[in-house]
């Protein structure tokens, strides 16, 4: 259901605009209205103006908080006991302190990140025997240390008749390289490093940190990173200390600063006329008094509230508020549009339609349940919106497989049950040759009632909201619903009850001639109903586009029906999968097939099937009685 709304509109002297808004802060359930609107309407109106004084400070306060990783705990107040001038020379010494340390733990943290690279190239070159300082010395001599592909290792050869060595070390087997070394005079510089470009080699800069032999330097560097971990480890605790220290005063700045900021951020709402001040919104009925409380005390302060449409210049917004079984499905609504203000609330409605045709079509007892318990607990510990549905829909399939007898696909394990409860007209097997047109046409004949109630609903929705003209001509209306309903019953009562004369002339021109004639003049009765000219365009323009939308209105009547064959479709087609995964599990004992097959058809017709049914929702139900074009209600928090 729809919650209902009260237009509230507070009025006061301007001067109490701080004690107001000090109040108007702690209400939860305000959704502001659009103070354009007031502003365009009513002259000499105003709003505040103004910089947040707060924004900045507290960008500094959320600063020092990412730098050590924490959130300091806000002292809720709604009093100032500190100017802005000392918050911000509290906030800045304090900064500064934090920043020393941690520049200094930065530092090091990086020194050390540098180190390990540095580890990394020297063990691919622990072979080497030369000093780094003896071998980046030298004068007459380049030394290129770095990687080489595998691919061009074998290429190496050609140029053997080059004045240069290389020399090999280890191989990454990862990447597919050899870590190497290749010196060259400097007088060839330019020509051997043109050559090992050629061959995709990619030079390593061993860092000027590195001294000696690669063993050497490896023991030297790893006591340089103990050493900087201990300094870490000192800083990291001074960190703490200053923590310790200024937390408790930081905690209660950021109190106040929130509260300034709300305060401004409040400021936005208020409109000004003269020496007054208003601020509008939209509260849920039973909130009214709990808001007029906030501001008991207050001389020369008035609180009105009036019906939610009152004011045509605001649109208000929609909460829904349904069941716990039906609350879950408000995920699937508002992604198809949030509902008007005043209009129907199709969640009920979905949620149990949405259950039944989900478990029709998937119709299997373990792997419903299974199904079920991974919603259940996806909902319960990932906080998953889609969780409860899974859990809800899952126990329908559960349901559906008992009537066709589907236990993880086999066909045989529930017959003692049907045996010991004496039920002999179960289980209903899919894929048997003289339950396949039953199916057929039970599938048919529910998606008509379903389309058949969805007509009902758009038509009494209309009359509630006095568009009588589409109520009663509308092809979702009163003319849609006897000409389509009389054929679902002419064509049952003919077939199943054997019931003579329902397509006679009579019954005929009264309950399809007539409402064809309404659904054909449906926009020229509109016109009427709203004192315009019935035909401005002419009768001959009319009536070609007339004709063929009525043709267009009765291929979607049963384009709309024969949709619901996908269900009939669906249980076949579960049916038919896990024979295919019985077959494979040679009848159920290889049960590493079975239980992989049985995960693979539960995932994905698991996944089909709901997005099926939410196509028949949205395009075949909720496209005749539901627009979808609501505000959702979105409070100030």
């Amino acid at each position: 259901m729809i919650t209902k709304m009260k237009l509230v509109n507070l009025t006061a002297d301007k001067s109490m605009v701080d004690e107001v808004l000090r109040r108007f802060i702690d209400f939860s359930g305000f959704h502001p209205v659009d103070n354009q609107k007031i502003l365009s309407t009513v002259h000499g109106s105003t709003t505040f103006e103004g910089t947040n004084p707060a924004t900045e400070l507290l960008e500094q306060i959320h600063e020092i908080e990412e730098e050590l990783n924490l959130t300091l705990l806000p002292v809720k107040t709604r009093k100032l006991k500190t100017t802005l001038d000392d918050m911000h020379q509290y906030i800045l010494k304090s900064h500064q302190e934090f920043k020393i340390e941690f520049d200094d733990i930065k530092a090091l943290e990086q020194e050390n990140s540098n180190i390990l690279i540095a580890l990394k190239q020297l063990e691919n070159l622990a072979d080497l025997e030369l000093s780094f300082d003896d071998l980046f010395s030298t004068k007459f001599v380049t030394v290129r240390i770095g990687k080489l592909p595998f691919d061009s290792i074998e290429r190496i050869s050609y140029y053997s008749h080059k004045p240069f060595i290389f020399i090999p070390f280890t191989e990454e087997k990862e990447t597919k390289e050899l870590w190497c070394l290749y010196l060259t005079s400097n007088e060839y510089k330019r020509e051997i490093d043109n050559l090992f470009t050629s061959l995709y080699f990619e030079r390593v800069y061993i860092p000027d940190f590195v001294h000696g032999t690669p063993e050497n330097a490896q023991e030297a560097l790893r006591e340089v990173i103990k050493k900087n971990e201990q300094e870490i480890k000192e800083f990291r605790q001074i960190l703490i200390d200053l923590v310790l220290k200024y937390q408790e005063r930081l905690g209660i700045i950021k109190g106040e600063l929130e509260f300034i900021d709300l305060m401004y951020k409040s400021r936005r709402h208020v409109v000004l006329l003269g020496d007054r001040m208003s601020i509008s919104g939209f509260v849920e009925a039973n909130k009214v008094s709990q808001f007029e409380k906030l501001f008991d005390g207050l001389g020369n302060l008035s609180v009105d509230a009036s019906e939610a449409q009152s004011d045509r210049r605001f649109t208000p917004p929609t909460k829904l508020k349904n069941n716990w079984f039906s609350k879950p499905f408000e995920t699937y609504v508002e992604m198809y549009g949030t509902p008007t203000y005043g209009s129907i609330d199709p969640t009920n409605l979905m949620a149990i339609t949405y259950t039944l045709l989900f478990g029709m079509m998937f119709g299997d007892l373990g792997q419903g349940l299974l199904l079920s318990l991974i919603g259940f607990l996806l909902g319960k510990f990932k906080n998953w919106s889609l969780g409860p549905i899974i859990a809800r829909i899952g126990l329908s399939g559960a349901f559906f497989g008992l009537i066709y007898g589907e236990f993880f696909g086999n066909q045989e394990f529930l017959m003692p049950l049907y045996d010991w409860l004496g039920l002999d007209f179960l289980p209903f097997h899919a894929m048997s040759s003289s339950n396949t047109m039953t199916l057929v046409l039970l599938s048919v004949s529910f998606g008509a009632m379903l389309l058949l109630m969805s007509i009902f609903v758009s038509t009494f929705y209309k009359f509630k909201l006095k568009e009588y003209a589409k109520a009663i001509a509308s092809p979702n209306g009163l003319a849609g619903l006897i000409f389509y309903g009389y054929i679902l019953f002419g064509i049952a009562g003919g077939m199943l009850l054997q019931i003579p004369g329902l397509f006679s002339i009579i019954p005929i021109l009264l309950f399809i001639g007539i409402p064809v004639v309404l659904m054909f003049l449906q926009e020229p009765i509109e016109r009427k109903f709203h004192g315009e000219a019935m035909f401005p365009d002419g009768v001959g323009g009319f009536l070609t586009e007339a004709v063929f939308e009525m043709f267009e209105i009765i291929l979607s009547y049963v384009t709309n029906t024969l949709s619901f064959l996908r269900v009939a479709g669906f249980v076949l087609v579960h049916a038919g999968l896990m024979m295919v995964v019985n077959t494979l599990a040679n009848g159920g004992t290889n049960l590493v097939v079975l239980v992989l097959g049985n995960l693979f058809v539960m995932g994905l017709e698991g996944l089909l099937v709901s997005i099926q049914v939410l196509r028949l929702e949205f395009y075949e139900m909720f496209s005749r009685y539901y627009d979808g074009d609501g505000i959702v209600f979105n409070p100030i928090s």
